[in-house]
Protein backbone atom coordinates (compact mmCIF):
# COMPACT_ATOMS: atom_id res chain seq x y z
CA UNK A 1 0.00 0.00 0.00
CA UNK A 2 2.68 2.33 1.05
CA UNK A 3 4.79 1.71 -2.31
CA UNK A 4 1.53 2.51 -4.54
CA UNK A 5 0.97 5.89 -2.37
CA UNK A 6 4.30 7.04 -2.93
CA UNK A 7 4.52 5.68 -6.47
CA UNK A 8 1.44 7.61 -7.65
CA UNK A 9 3.28 10.87 -6.23
CA UNK A 10 6.09 10.11 -7.50
CA UNK A 11 5.15 9.58 -10.93
CA UNK A 12 5.56 13.54 -11.98
CA UNK A 13 9.18 14.86 -11.01
CA UNK A 14 7.77 18.59 -11.41
CA UNK A 15 4.86 18.37 -9.10
CA UNK A 16 6.80 16.84 -6.28
CA UNK A 17 9.42 19.53 -6.77
CA UNK A 18 7.17 22.19 -6.20
CA UNK A 19 5.48 20.93 -4.03
CA UNK A 20 9.07 20.11 -1.60
CA UNK A 21 10.21 23.57 -2.11
CA UNK A 22 6.70 24.62 -0.97
CA UNK A 23 6.73 22.14 1.96
CA UNK A 24 10.27 22.47 3.00
CA UNK A 25 11.00 26.58 2.87
CA UNK A 26 7.88 26.92 5.04
CA UNK A 27 9.00 24.31 7.24
CA UNK A 28 12.73 26.09 7.63
CA UNK A 29 10.59 29.22 8.09
CA UNK A 30 8.12 28.53 10.61
CA UNK A 31 11.55 26.49 12.70
CA UNK A 32 13.57 29.58 12.39
CA UNK A 33 11.12 32.27 13.32
CA UNK A 34 9.99 29.52 16.01
CA UNK A 35 14.25 29.68 17.17
CA UNK A 36 14.01 33.70 17.02
CA UNK A 37 11.71 33.48 19.32
CA UNK A 38 13.75 31.82 22.06
CA UNK A 39 16.53 33.08 24.01
CA UNK A 40 19.69 33.81 21.65
CA UNK A 41 22.22 33.02 24.88
CA UNK A 42 24.93 30.21 23.85
CA UNK A 43 24.49 27.57 26.38
CA UNK A 44 25.29 23.78 26.25
CA UNK A 45 21.59 22.89 25.17
CA UNK A 46 22.87 24.37 22.25
CA UNK A 47 26.13 22.75 21.66
CA UNK A 48 24.06 19.35 22.19
CA UNK A 49 21.46 20.23 19.47
CA UNK A 50 24.44 21.20 17.00
CA UNK A 51 25.61 17.88 17.87
CA UNK A 52 21.97 16.25 17.09
CA UNK A 53 21.99 18.51 14.13
CA UNK A 54 25.16 17.15 12.46
CA UNK A 55 24.11 13.66 13.17
CA UNK A 56 20.75 14.02 11.30
CA UNK A 57 22.74 16.07 7.96
CA UNK A 58 24.68 13.02 8.28
CA UNK A 59 21.67 10.40 8.30
CA UNK A 60 20.05 12.76 5.65
CA UNK A 61 23.39 12.30 3.46
CA UNK A 62 23.22 8.87 3.62
CA UNK A 63 19.65 8.19 3.09
CA UNK A 64 20.26 10.31 -0.18
CA UNK A 65 22.65 8.96 -1.70
CA UNK A 66 21.17 4.93 -0.47
CA UNK A 67 18.08 6.37 -3.04
CA UNK A 68 20.06 7.66 -5.54
CA UNK A 69 21.71 4.10 -5.86
CA UNK A 70 18.53 2.08 -5.57
CA UNK A 71 17.03 4.23 -8.61
CA UNK A 72 19.93 4.81 -10.54
CA UNK A 73 20.92 0.37 -10.57
CA UNK A 74 16.97 -0.09 -11.50
CA UNK A 75 17.43 2.72 -14.06
CA UNK A 76 19.46 0.74 -15.99
CA UNK A 77 17.42 -2.46 -15.51
CA UNK A 78 15.16 -0.60 -17.76
CA UNK A 79 17.92 0.38 -20.22
CA UNK A 80 19.14 -2.98 -20.71
CA UNK A 81 15.70 -4.21 -20.88
CA UNK A 82 14.72 -2.39 -23.54
CA UNK A 83 17.45 -2.93 -25.88
CA UNK A 84 16.83 -6.94 -25.23
CA UNK A 85 13.63 -6.85 -26.33
CA UNK A 86 14.28 -4.85 -29.00
CA UNK A 87 16.78 -7.47 -30.30
CA UNK A 88 14.17 -9.92 -29.43
CA UNK A 89 10.87 -8.78 -31.56
CA UNK A 90 14.24 -8.30 -34.25
CA UNK A 91 15.25 -11.73 -33.94
CA UNK A 92 11.52 -13.03 -34.02
CA UNK A 93 10.38 -11.08 -37.09
CA UNK A 94 13.32 -12.11 -39.31
CA UNK A 95 12.83 -16.11 -38.26
CA UNK A 96 9.18 -15.08 -39.00
CA UNK A 97 10.64 -14.62 -42.49
CA UNK A 98 11.20 -18.25 -42.95
CA UNK A 99 7.97 -19.53 -41.75
CA UNK A 100 5.21 -21.00 -44.66
CA UNK A 101 2.51 -18.70 -46.20
CA UNK A 102 0.93 -17.17 -44.78
CA UNK A 103 2.26 -17.49 -40.97
CA UNK A 104 5.22 -15.46 -42.35
CA UNK A 105 3.73 -12.31 -43.72
CA UNK A 106 0.99 -12.50 -40.79
CA UNK A 107 3.43 -12.13 -37.95
CA UNK A 108 5.22 -9.58 -39.49
CA UNK A 109 2.33 -7.87 -39.93
CA UNK A 110 1.55 -8.26 -36.14
CA UNK A 111 5.14 -7.40 -35.29
CA UNK A 112 4.54 -3.74 -37.39
CA UNK A 113 1.08 -3.24 -34.70
CA UNK A 114 3.78 -4.41 -31.27
CA UNK A 115 6.72 -2.66 -31.71
CA UNK A 116 4.59 0.80 -31.54
CA UNK A 117 2.55 -0.56 -28.89
CA UNK A 118 5.27 -1.32 -26.77
CA UNK A 119 6.77 2.30 -27.22
CA UNK A 120 3.72 3.64 -26.12
CA UNK A 121 3.03 1.76 -23.24
CA UNK A 122 6.47 2.41 -21.43
CA UNK A 123 5.73 6.39 -22.21
CA UNK A 124 2.06 5.88 -20.12
CA UNK A 125 1.72 5.93 -16.20
CA UNK A 126 1.57 2.69 -14.97
CA UNK A 127 -1.54 3.84 -13.13
CA UNK A 128 -3.30 5.13 -15.94
CA UNK A 129 -6.34 3.95 -17.94
CA UNK A 130 -4.41 4.17 -21.25
CA UNK A 131 -1.64 1.96 -19.62
CA UNK A 132 -4.34 -0.44 -18.55
CA UNK A 133 -5.30 -0.57 -22.11
CA UNK A 134 -2.39 -0.73 -23.93
CA UNK A 135 -1.55 -3.98 -21.79
CA UNK A 136 -4.67 -5.58 -23.12
CA UNK A 137 -3.99 -5.13 -26.20
CA UNK A 138 -0.72 -6.41 -26.04
CA UNK A 139 -1.90 -9.57 -24.62
CA UNK A 140 -4.25 -9.74 -27.38
CA UNK A 141 -1.33 -9.67 -30.06
CA UNK A 142 0.32 -12.01 -27.74
CA UNK A 143 -2.65 -14.13 -28.46
CA UNK A 144 -2.59 -13.88 -31.99
CA UNK A 145 0.99 -13.99 -32.68
CA UNK A 146 0.99 -17.22 -30.83
CA UNK A 147 -1.77 -18.81 -32.69
CA UNK A 148 0.54 -18.29 -35.74
CA UNK A 149 2.98 -20.09 -34.08
CA UNK A 150 0.78 -23.21 -33.42
CA UNK A 151 -0.72 -23.03 -37.13
CA UNK A 152 3.11 -22.93 -38.56
CA UNK A 153 3.98 -25.86 -35.99
CA UNK A 154 0.98 -28.00 -36.97
CA UNK A 155 1.38 -27.61 -40.91
CA UNK A 156 5.01 -27.93 -40.90
CA UNK A 157 7.20 -28.38 -38.21
CA UNK A 158 10.38 -28.53 -38.03
CA UNK A 159 13.83 -26.37 -36.50
CA UNK A 160 12.83 -23.22 -38.36
CA UNK A 161 9.76 -23.29 -36.26
CA UNK A 162 11.24 -24.38 -33.21
CA UNK A 163 13.99 -21.62 -33.49
CA UNK A 164 10.72 -18.81 -34.27
CA UNK A 165 9.07 -20.37 -30.88
CA UNK A 166 11.98 -20.24 -29.01
CA UNK A 167 12.30 -16.31 -29.91
CA UNK A 168 8.61 -15.13 -29.78
CA UNK A 169 8.77 -16.61 -26.30
CA UNK A 170 11.20 -14.52 -25.31
CA UNK A 171 9.78 -11.64 -26.58
CA UNK A 172 6.48 -12.54 -24.59
CA UNK A 173 8.48 -13.08 -21.86
CA UNK A 174 10.33 -9.55 -22.16
CA UNK A 175 7.25 -7.79 -21.86
CA UNK A 176 6.22 -8.96 -18.65
CA UNK A 177 9.67 -8.21 -17.27
CA UNK A 178 9.50 -4.70 -18.75
CA UNK A 179 6.59 -4.26 -17.02
CA UNK A 180 8.11 -5.57 -13.95
CA UNK A 181 10.71 -3.35 -13.96
CA UNK A 182 8.44 -0.38 -14.46
CA UNK A 183 6.98 -0.83 -11.27
CA UNK A 184 9.53 -1.26 -9.39
CA UNK A 185 11.05 1.52 -7.96
CA UNK A 186 12.49 2.97 -4.66
CA UNK A 187 10.51 1.28 -1.77
CA UNK A 188 7.66 3.53 -0.17
CA UNK A 189 9.33 3.33 3.49
CA UNK A 190 12.46 4.49 1.99
CA UNK A 191 10.55 7.94 0.51
CA UNK A 192 8.58 8.25 4.13
CA UNK A 193 12.06 7.74 6.13
CA UNK A 194 14.28 10.12 3.84
CA UNK A 195 11.27 12.84 4.34
CA UNK A 196 11.35 12.66 7.90
CA UNK A 197 14.86 12.64 8.49
CA UNK A 198 14.53 15.78 5.80
CA UNK A 199 11.99 17.65 7.61
CA UNK A 200 13.80 17.00 10.83
CA UNK A 201 17.13 18.25 9.34
CA UNK A 202 15.76 21.48 7.93
CA UNK A 203 13.38 22.31 11.13
CA UNK A 204 17.41 21.83 13.68
CA UNK A 205 19.21 23.63 10.99
CA UNK A 206 16.83 26.96 10.50
CA UNK A 207 15.79 26.91 14.55
CA UNK A 208 19.38 27.03 15.52
CA UNK A 209 20.25 30.15 13.06
CA UNK A 210 16.79 31.67 14.51
CA UNK A 211 18.25 31.10 18.34
CA UNK A 212 21.65 32.77 17.12
CA UNK A 213 19.82 35.71 15.30
CA UNK A 214 20.74 35.22 11.72
CA UNK A 215 18.79 36.08 8.73
CA UNK A 216 20.36 33.43 6.70
CA UNK A 217 19.29 33.14 2.95
CA UNK A 218 21.45 30.09 2.68
CA UNK A 219 19.88 28.10 6.10
CA UNK A 220 16.36 29.50 4.91
CA UNK A 221 15.93 29.34 1.48
CA UNK A 222 18.82 27.67 -0.80
CA UNK A 223 19.11 24.41 1.16
CA UNK A 224 15.62 23.50 1.17
CA UNK A 225 15.57 24.11 -2.56
CA UNK A 226 18.89 22.38 -3.32
CA UNK A 227 17.62 19.33 -1.26
CA UNK A 228 14.12 19.42 -3.08
CA UNK A 229 16.09 19.40 -6.27
CA UNK A 230 18.13 16.16 -5.22
CA UNK A 231 14.55 14.01 -4.64
CA UNK A 232 13.17 15.65 -7.34
CA UNK A 233 16.00 14.10 -9.61
CA UNK A 234 15.84 10.85 -7.71
CA UNK A 235 11.87 10.63 -8.20
CA UNK A 236 12.85 11.71 -12.38
CA UNK A 237 15.65 8.69 -12.20
CA UNK A 238 12.74 6.41 -10.77
CA UNK A 239 9.93 6.73 -13.24
CA UNK A 240 11.45 7.82 -16.44
CA UNK A 241 9.08 9.12 -18.97
CA UNK A 242 9.15 12.21 -20.23
CA UNK A 243 10.98 13.97 -17.59
CA UNK A 244 14.66 15.57 -17.28
CA UNK A 245 16.03 11.59 -17.58
CA UNK A 246 15.06 9.16 -20.07
CA UNK A 247 15.32 5.79 -21.16
CA UNK A 248 16.83 6.03 -24.66
CA UNK A 249 14.50 4.59 -27.01
CA UNK A 250 15.94 4.30 -30.24
CA UNK A 251 16.64 0.47 -30.16
CA UNK A 252 12.28 0.35 -30.43
CA UNK A 253 12.04 3.18 -32.92
CA UNK A 254 14.84 2.17 -35.02
CA UNK A 255 13.18 -1.37 -35.38
CA UNK A 256 9.89 0.64 -35.65
CA UNK A 257 11.41 2.05 -38.74
CA UNK A 258 12.75 -1.13 -40.23
CA UNK A 259 9.66 -3.16 -39.89
CA UNK A 260 7.83 -0.14 -41.62
CA UNK A 261 9.73 0.20 -44.58
CA UNK A 262 10.85 -3.73 -45.02
CA UNK A 263 9.79 -7.02 -45.46
CA UNK A 264 13.04 -8.23 -43.51
CA UNK A 265 13.82 -6.30 -40.94
CA UNK A 266 17.39 -6.56 -39.54
CA UNK A 267 18.34 -6.47 -35.69
CA UNK A 268 19.02 -2.65 -34.32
Amino acid sequence: MLDQIFGRITSSQWIVFVALVILLVALSELAWRKGLAQSRKKSEADKDSGTVRSAVLALLGLLLGFSFAIASARNEARRELLVEEANSIATTARRAELLPQPHDSNVVQLLREYVPLRIETHREAQFSERFATLRKRAAELHDRLWAEAVAAAAGRPSPITASFISSLNETIDLEGKRIAAKRNHVPGAVWLLLLCVTGCGLWLISYQAGTSGRHSILERFVFPVLVAIVIALITDIDTPRRGLISIDERPLLELNETLSRSSTPTTP
